[in-house]
């Protein structure tokens, strides 16, 4: 018989699988498993080393001896985009379809990806991204309230809207709808 299946049936594979993952939360804990990337399909988990030259910030990471390059990393708890050059993204990115923002500021979470309000001082303007870190557009409710953020027709893509009209509503100077009636 030629069936692989018969090689390693399926209880061999799951008790294989269940042993191997019990080693790894002992030795590594479930910090590792914890993806805060938009998809945790698309990010990888590194141990190595940053590494600064003039055009930016790499990371060597010693699993494979290679800097990563157009993926998706998490590092201590933070997810990174390098780009295809193998830099580490910072500003604003459009990435598979969406708007990203990655801390441009110098310190321990430069190039981290942002979730939630943004002011950005070269647009002067607040932007806002989703809990995996999308920028939305169009009205969105975020802590109980109604903002709007430009779709891009007229303007900043995801720029939030203050002290105008939009479709029938008023938002003040801190880009909430008004809801009275």
């Amino acid at each position: 018989m030629n069936d692989r299946r018969r090689l390693f049936p399926a209880p061999a594979i799951h008790l294989a699988a269940a042993v191997l993952l019990s080693v790894w939360f002992a030795a590594y804990g479930t910090d590792y498993l914890t993806s805060y990337a938009h998809t945790k399909d698309e990010s990888i988990y590194i141990s190595g080393n940053w590494v600064k030259d003039d055009a930016g910030w790499r990371y060597f990471n010693q699993w494979n001896s290679k800097y990563p390059a157009g993926q998706w990393i998490e590092y201590q708890g933070n997810s990174y985009y390098f780009m295809d050059n193998g830099y580490m993204a910072t500003g604003w990115r459009y990435l598979n379809g969406h708007w990203y923002y990655f801390n441009p500021e110098e310190g321990r979470t430069e190039g981290a990806m942002v979730t939630g309000w943004i002011r950005d001082n070269h647009y002067n303007a607040t932007f806002y991204t989703n809990q995996i870190g999308i920028m939305v557009t169009g009205w969105h409710k975020v802590d109980g309230s109604w903002y709007y953020f430009n779709p891009g027709h007229d303007g900043v893509v995801g720029q939030m809207a203050v002290s105008r009209v939009v479709d029938g509503s008023y938002v003040n100077a801190d880009g909430k709808m008004n809801e009275e009636k």
